[in-house]
């Protein structure tokens, strides 16, 4: 039979079971085939409300507008105009597909629940964190404690964790990963002699370690194979900006032969549009700039405490953490993992950061006033 012939013969079956019998098919079929196109409409609008993030280029307008409105506009017309059953199955269909996404997406996230739970540092029932609570809770930034503070000046500012005291990470197994930080407030060794430093690592938690135990970071492994110390100070949350300040401030005094500066693409770029918006740490990139001492001071130390101290009270390191950092529910409604799963996930768009160029040619002058090298 013919689809045109078929979709005929339906709507004459609804006419001749009169109004008692097909109303009530119409209308599943229509409340099923508007369910998904309900949902597939909510990505165009919160694309048009976001149009620089999600629908400022071909790619992007064709994923997050034109391909789900289509979507959407088709499933309410097979809901209106299809013959009574053929609309109920495909809403049936279109209906069970999107049950089944979300299923899908609840494994996905149960999954990685225990890792994201180690971010932030959830540990078993019965494991004390009271040892680390005089430092950053796992997921705290430095940035965000001189947030706390009211820092305005550079050289005021804190550029590192609070100096010789014990370290959480995160959690691995419902277990704390630690490291106890140097004089300086950084994961290394300690370090003795400042102008013996060979090599010096700028970056955020990829340069830091997080989550992994001593000598399996990045840098931990790159100790083992140069010869010649390395100072390590990257730090959770650290951007390109916040880098620039650190080596303003410590590589004049350790005067590190070849100074590296990590980047990483998921998140730096934005880090350094917000962090362009600080205004201390703006000062970094003007050559009259005041870094500040290398050391924190006992007023420094006194300050920080109860802030730390209120931060672990509140919740560092429990499940309201996790959820509030993660954007769990956000994530699993935008059905973010099965997306990625399914190579059907496109990252925003990012601007041009009129910022980076500036930056990096002003890394090159510091290093080079010690005849350094910057990679």
């Amino acid at each position: 039979m013919e689809p045109r012939q078929a979709v005929q013969d339906s709507a004459t079956r609804d006419r001749r079971q009169g109004r008692s019998a097909w109303p009530a098919i119409r209308r599943a079929g229509v409340v099923l085939c508007a369910i998904p196109a309900a949902y597939l409409l909510l990505t165009p609008a919160y694309a048009m409300l976001h149009i620089g993030d999600y629908a400022s280029d071909m790619p992007r307008l064709l994923r997050y507008v034109i391909g789900p409105l289509i979507i959407a506009l088709a499933l309410l017309w097979a809901g209106l105009r299809l013959g009574s059953e053929r609309a109920l199955t495909v809403g049936i269909v279109a209906t069970s597909v999107l049950a089944g996404l979300f299923l899908f997406e609840t494994y996905l996230t149960l999954r990685l629940l225990p890792r994201q739970g180690n971010v932030v540092g959830v540990v078993d029932d019965g494991v004390s964190t009271s040892r680390y609570e005089r430092n950053l809770p796992p997921a705290f930034t430095i940035k965000a404690l001189n947030y706390e503070l009211g820092v305005t000046r550079l050289d005021n500012a804190l550029l590192s964790a609070v100096p010789g005291e014990p370290t959480m990470l995160c959690s691995q197994n419902g277990q704390p990963i630690t490291y106890d930080a140097d004089s300086y407030g950084f994961r290394n060794p300690e370090i003795n002699i400042p102008n013996q430093v060979e090599f010096m690592a700028l970056g955020d938690s990829f340069v830091e370690g997080l989550c992994l135990s001593d000598g399996e970071g990045i840098i931990g492994q790159f100790r083992e194979r140069v010869d010649g110390s390395v100072f390590n100070t990257g730090s959770r949350g650290a951007g390109p900006l916040f880098e620039l300040a650190v080596l303003g401030r410590y590589g004049p005094v350790f005067r590190p032969k070849v100074t590296l500066m990590a980047f990483f693409e998921g998140n730096d770029w934005e880090n350094l549009e917000n962090e362009a918006k600080v205004g201390w740490l703006a000062e970094a990139l003007k050559p009259s700039a005041d870094f500040g001492p290398i050391e924190w001071t006992e007023a420094q130390r006194s300050a920080a405490a109860p802030i730390i101290s209120n931060w672990w009270a509140a919740g560092g390191g429990s499940i309201w953490e996790l959820f509030r950092r993660q954007s769990i529910l956000r994530n699993y409604f935008a059905l973010v993992n099965t997306a990625q799963v399914l190579g059907l996930h496109y990252p925003k768009a990012m601007a041009p950061n009129p910022h980076y160029a500036p930056l990096l040619l002003r890394a090159a002058e510091l290093t080079e006033s010690w005849q350094g090298r910057l990679v």
